[in-house]
């Protein structure tokens, strides 16, 4: 913590010590500080009870803990649809404790993290949620029945994400947000209680001219197994 300005050893009977600073683990905790006379007559604090731990898991393990501190979304693993959460999920810059130690970035869902920003990066945008919602669901990996979708596209889904100023991306992603339905339930729901036809007429600029009506049966099919 900020309060330890010393610096700490691990005691040379333990079993994790050793001279060779590259066989140390790079993050540890322990039980507590004892502070020993050297042989030279310099005082040092040495830690007992040290056990090394991964830092992979221990974002996971420290949730909710004020030492936790999660920033910004990362580039990089890009997002991806979580069925099991049914949201869009991204990493985010992820660090511990007080010094700001950075840790193997945790992820979290999408919406939530832009939410509680205090202002907009060249990183993460208000609407990535549902640029990445959109893009998802046109690669057919929010709703099993659209799996064959992506064959029949005109262009790649992934200019979605790259924020380039085109026209059927910016119809599609509005219309989303405009709704506000960047998950799967929310898009069934939508079509269940207020229009059955939603996102149709987006669809048919990002359609081949031969697959339009394969691509017509197979919207109209998927909307009515998912709303009976």
């Amino acid at each position: 913590r900020a309060t330890i300005t010393e610096p700490l050893f691990i005691d040379k009977k333990s079993v994790i010590a050793s001279r060779d600073p590259r066989q140390l683990p790079e993050w540890i905790c322990y039980d507590s500080i004892i502070r020993k006379t050297t042989k030279n007559g310099e005082t040092i604090s040495t830690m007992t009870n040290v056990t090394p731990i991964d830092p992979n898991w221990l974002g996971a393990l420290a949730d909710g803990s004020n030492l936790l501190t999660k920033g910004e979304p990362m580039n990089f693993p890009t997002p991806k649809y979580d069925t099991d959460k049914d949201a869009i999920i991204c990493s985010v810059v992820t660090k511990y404790g007080d010094q700001g130690w950075l840790l193997p970035p945790v992820q979290v869902v999408m919406s939530e993290v832009i939410q509680k920003g205090t202002k907009q990066t060249s990183i993460a945008l208000g609407d990535d949620p549902y640029r990445w919602f959109a893009r998802h669901l046109l690669e057919g990996k929010v709703l099993e029945e659209l799996k064959g979708l992506k064959a029949m596209l005109n262009d790649d889904a992934s200019i979605i994400t790259r924020r380039k100023p085109v026209s059927k991306v910016a119809i599609l992603v509005s219309s989303l947000a405009e709704k506000g339905i960047d998950s799967a339930s929310k898009l069934i729901k939508h079509w269940a209680d207020e229009d059955s036809k939603f996102l149709f007429k987006c669809l048919k600029s990002w359609v081949k001219k031969d697959d339009v009506s394969a691509v017509k049966r197979l919207w109209i099919s998927t909307v009515k197994k998912r709303i009976e």
